[in-house]
C-alpha cells in the first residue's frame, strides 16, 4: 500500500512541475501587474507542496486511514441536489441579480446541506455576502450581476 501512495505523490508532483513549466512559458509578471501565467504557477506551487508532503509522510511509512465506503445513497441525492440548486442560481442572476441569489443560495447550503441553527444561518449568509460584495465590488472593482427585476424597479 506505501508504494501506491509513493508512486501517487510522485505523478502529483510531476503534475506539479508540468503546469509550473508552462505557467513559466505564459510569463508571471510582475505582483503589481500579474502575467497570464501567475495563477497558474501559485497553483501549480501549491499542488507540488501538498504532494511532497504527502510523499514525505508515504515515505515515513505512516499509514492513511483507512476510507469507508465513499458515498451514501443519500449523499448521491445531497450532491445532485445541490448541483441542481447551483444550476438554478446561475440561472437566477439574469432574473434577480447576484445578491438576493447568493443570499438564498447561502441560506439553502447552511440550513439544508450542513444544518445549522437558523440564527448561524442569517448571521453566516449576511457576512458572506458582504465580504464577498467588500471584496468584488468595492475592492476589486467587478460589477456584479445587478438583475433585470431590480433594475427595471430601480429605475
Amino acid at each position: 500500500m506505501k508504494r501506491v501512495w509513493v508512486i501517487t505523490y510522485l505523478v502529483w508532483g510531476g503534475v506539479a512541475l508540468a503546469a509550473a513549466a508552462e505557467a513559466g512559458r505564459l510569463g508571471f509578471g510582475t505582483f503589481g501587474r500579474p502575467g497570464p501565467g501567475f495563477l497558474p504557477f501559485i497553483a501549480a506551487a501549491a499542488l507540488g507542496g501538498l504532494a511532497l508532503i504527502g510523499l514525505i509522510r508515504a515515505a515515513a511509512g505512516r499509514e492513511e486511514p483507512q476510507a469507508k465506503a465513499l458515498f451514501r445513497g443519500a449523499d448521491l441525492l445531497r450532491i445532485g441536489v445541490v448541483a441542481g440548486v447551483l444550476f438554478l442560481y446561475v440561472r437566477a442572476w439574469e432574473i434577480f441579480g447576484f445578491l438576493p441569489c447568493t443570499f438564498v443560495l447561502l441560506l439553502f447550503l447552511f440550513r439544508c446541506v450542513e444544518p445549522l441553527r437558523w440564527r448561524t444561518v442569517f448571521l453566516g449568509a449576511l457576512f458572506t455576502l458582504a465580504m464577498t460584495y467588500i471584496l468584488f465590488s468595492v475592492l476589486l472593482g467587478a460589477r456584479l450581476p445587478a438583475g433585470r427585476l431590480w433594475s427595471s424597479l430601480l429605475n
